[in-house]
């Protein structure tokens, strides 16, 4: 951890305790100590603000509003993520730069045709940056590695950089899936972390600063009455959807099991009714495949056979499984997708293709989201969850040795 990150954590860390607010067990998110306590760090220097429409405090009040008009921080630009600062824009869809409407500020775009980094110039118009968006928990979710970009721009550049944590959708346990590749390098996973990374946003910093040499000038504002394990529901926070195909917390717990089934192009994941909680295929019986599944007892889930039809996607499946998530704390998402797709090469080896349509293209798609090469042909080879699982796990120890040097909350 850097000298930076750890002073002002503690510092932080302990005025949060001192500063509970009583009665009141909600978490308070980075933002709101930030807020509250600390906004004499950026006194007097110009502000850059990475955001999108999930920055807001527990009154849904933007962030980008709440610095704008506070007279202790001079906001000077604004900084889009993939899907832009409103979040109304389509996966992969170039973001566009401008000014903001709401307060006329200039917007520079992370996603558009230069790539994902701030530029220098950019960064010259700014003294100080700061990052706040609600992540989902999952490793091929873009805005981690925007803040990764940010990071590393803002090294290079002499710029400090401020973390507002917020909590991890499924309560920053849950450590599953398999590191990423170094040959599968991509936006969906830009250093090899697993695809549920069981840390906060602000963690992760903290770890990717010092483990992969990015050595910004961090400082993370933690939350207050956050615990580890804790749910979307108990932390009395509002959920806004991050993108729109994440609407609700359910969307975003199941997003890491089917996000890579999709990429196949003959599995319906419910795009359009139930994000990411649907399993469907012309060929599938949903009655079958549920019962089949729910005999692993995976944990944290349960399987449901549904009537399903999304005329929408030109889809002709009427059953498919639901996914049920119970404990989104126990949840393992990436072993749960491994098995469904064990369960679909073991009973329906005839019908399920890694590529639908033929497109050899698709094989390397599959794998940039899994982070991973051997987990596609290990299925082939007929392997069990459990047998793909434990060939990763050894790497997975490995990491989560060290993810616990940067852990924030017990």
């Amino acid at each position: 951890m850097s000298r930076h990150s750890s002073i002002l954590k503690t510092a932080i860390c302990a005025i949060c305790a001192s500063v509970c607010l009583q009665g009141n067990a909600r978490v308070y998110t980075g933002l709101e100590v930030f807020l509250a306590k600390y906004t004499s760090i950026v006194q007097g220097k110009r502000v850059g603000l990475v955001t999108n429409q999930t920055g807001v405090n527990a009154d849904r009040v933007s962030t980008v509003n709440l610095f704008y008009r506070n007279p202790n921080i001079k906001l000077v630009a604004l900084f889009a993520p993939e899907h832009g600062i409103r979040g109304n824009l389509k996966a992969g869809e170039n973001v566009p730069g401008g000014r903001d409407p709401g307060t006329g500020l200039p917007v520079h775009t992370l996603y558009g045709a230069n790539g994902h980094r701030p530029t220098k110039k950019a960064l010259s118009q700014i003294d100080i940056m700061v990052f706040d968006i609600q992540d989902v928990g999952s490793r091929t979710y873009t805005y981690i590695w925007h803040l990764a970009e940010c990071m590393s721009a803002c090294a290079e550049n002499g710029k400090p950089i401020i973390v507002l944590d917020r909590p991890n959708p499924y309560g920053a346990c849950t450590v599953d899936g398999p590191l990423v590749d170094p040959e599968l390098k991509s936006f969906i996973g830009l250093y090899p972390i697993p695809r549920a990374y069981g840390m906060t946003v602000g963690e992760l910093a903290l770890y990717l600063n010092t483990e992969e040499k990015i050595r910004a000038k961090l400082y993370v504002v933690p939350m207050m009455n956050y615990r580890r394990g804790t749910t979307w529901t108990q932390t009395g926070l509002p959920w806004v959807p991050p993108s729109p195909n994440i609407p609700t917390p359910e969307s975003a717990y199941s997003y890491a099991s089917t996000g890579t089934l999709g990429e196949t192009g003959g599995i319906n994941i419910g795009i359009g009714t139930l994000p990411f909680q649907i399993v469907a295929a012309p060929w599938l019986n949903g009655t079958f495949a549920a019962k089949a599944l729910n005999s692993l007892r995976l944990p944290g889930v349960t399987f449901q056979a549904i009537k399903y039809r999304n005329a929408g996607k030109g889809m002709a499946s009427d059953y498919a499984v639901r996914i049920v998530v119970t404990n989104p704390a126990i949840y393992r998402p990436a072993t749960t997708e491994i098995a469904i797709l064990c369960m679909f090469k073991k009973y329906y080896p005839g019908y399920f293709s890694w590529a639908a349509d033929g497109k050899k293209e698709r094989l390397l798609k599959f794998d940039k989201a899994m982070g991973s090469t051997s987990i596609r042909k290990q299925i082939d080879a007929g392997w069990s969850y459990t047998q793909v699982v434990q060939g990763y796990q050894k790497k997975l120890d490995a990491f989560m040795l060290k993810r616990s040097k940067y852990l924030i909350y017990k």
